[in-house]
Formats: structure tokens, C-alpha cells, sequence
């Protein structure tokens, strides 16, 4: 490959990678005008070539031209192409090819294809968007979940742990308004069970709202 061909080809590289990236009507036609010039310039330097066999004659045609093995080796059998010092000439190739009505290939399907492509492209691009909003989506509720609990946990640590606080609170205050002993001896036994009527509570509020609400008690 010469170094222009090679330059030619590397701005085509560039081109396709562009419109991988973002598929538009810019980055395409810059694929598409990329391609005919290196094409172009392709068609231009091989018009010099020379072929020792007919099958390497045969691999230059199909470059361009639809046409089967057999169909050039009976032209060949019959004279139709040129062939001068043993060698096939590109430019003899050509002519053989508009004189005998060759048809040229089509670029239609390559456009079809990348039109698929392009499609594709479009697709994933579609569905890894989504993806990437749902992600999203199951990352804040995850966090959103996580909040939660961390709250949940400690409102039910300082309901736990101030309940006992709260019950000798409330006997401290009681206890000084009487001076009967036994009267003070049956307000500290109900110390205990004042204590575990609240946590009774406070246990059926937690499953409550576990069963409700969605928290784990």
C-alpha cells in the first residue's frame, strides 16, 4: 500500500470509528466520501496492473464486475480477452469488461448493510440507555432504602434504650409524693412491669410497621 493510499485509509478508519460513536447524516457522509476516495484513488493505481494467471485476472474483475469463473475462462477460450506476453493487463481487463456488458457490482447492498448497521447501532444505543436508567433508578432506591434503615435503626436503638430511663424517671418522681412504706415498696415492684408493658409496646409497634411498611424490625 503506497503512503498515500495508507493516509487515505487511515482518514477512513477515523471516519467509521467517528460514526460508530455518534451515527448522523455528518458522520456518515464523512464515511461514505472517505470510502470513494480511497476507492477512487485505488481504481486510479491499479489501472497499471498486470496478472500472470487467470485466476489473479479473474480476483481483479471481481473487484468490480459480477462475473463467474467459467463465464472468463470460455472468453478467454474464445479470444475475448486481452492478453498481451502472457501477462493481463487492469486496463485490458476493464475494457474486456464494459465491451463484453459485465454488470458492475452494486453498492446498494453495502448501503442496505450499513443501514442495518446503523439500525443496530441505534438499538443498542437505545437499550443501553435504558439500562443505564434503570441502574440509576435501582442505585437511588437502593440508597434511598439504605437511608431508611439507618434511620429506622436508630430511632429503635433510642427507643429501646430509653425506655428504662423513662420508667426510673417516672418512679423517682412518684416515689417522694408519699411517705408510706408500703405504698413506695408496691410503686418499685411495679418497676419491672411497667418496664416490660413498654417494651410489649414498643415490640408491636416495631412489628407493625415491619409488616406495613417494609422496615425490618
Amino acid at each position: 500500500m503506497s503512503e498515500h493510499a495508507a493516509h487515505l485509509q487511515a482518514i477512513l478508519d477515523s471516519a467509521i470509528e467517528a460514526a460508530k460513536v455518534q451515527a448522523t447524516s455528518a458522520t456518515i457522509s464523512a464515511v461514505e466520501k472517505a470510502r470513494r476516495a480511497l476507492d477512487d484513488y485505488n481504481g486510479t493505481a491499479n489501472s497499471g496492473e498486470k496478472f500472470t494467471t487467470q485466476t489473479a485476472a479473474l480476483e481483479y474483475l471481481q473487484r468490480t464486475w459480477q462475473i463467474e469463473k467459467s463465464k472468463l475462462s470460455k472468453d478467454c477460450k474464445d479470444g475475448k480477452v486481452p492478453r498481451k506476453e502472457g501477462l493481463y493487463h487492469a486496463k485490458d481487463l476493464d475494457f474486456y469488461a464494459e465491451a463484453v456488458h459485465l454488470k458492475a457490482k452494486t453498492s446498494a447492498p453495502a448501503t442496505i448493510s450499513d443501514g442495518k448497521d446503523r439500525l443496530t447501532m441505534a438499538m443498542a444505543e437505545e437499550r443501553e440507555l435504558k439500562l443505564s436508567q434503570l441502574r440509576g433508578q435501582l442505585i437511588d432506591a437502593a440508597e434511598e432504602e439504605a437511608r431508611d434503615a439507618k434511620l429506622w435503626a436508630a430511632v429503635k436503638s433510642d427507643i429501646e434504650n430509653h425506655a428504662p430511663a423513662i420508667v426510673r424517671e417516672l418512679i423517682n418522681r412518684v416515689l417522694p409524693l408519699t411517705e408510706d412504706d408500703d405504698l413506695k415498696q408496691r410503686i418499685l415492684g411495679l418497676s419491672h412491669e411497667l418496664r416490660l408493658t413498654y417494651e410489649d409496646a414498643v415490640a408491636d409497634i416495631f412489628d407493625r410497621y415491619a409488616t406495613d411498611g417494609g422496615i425490618d424490625a
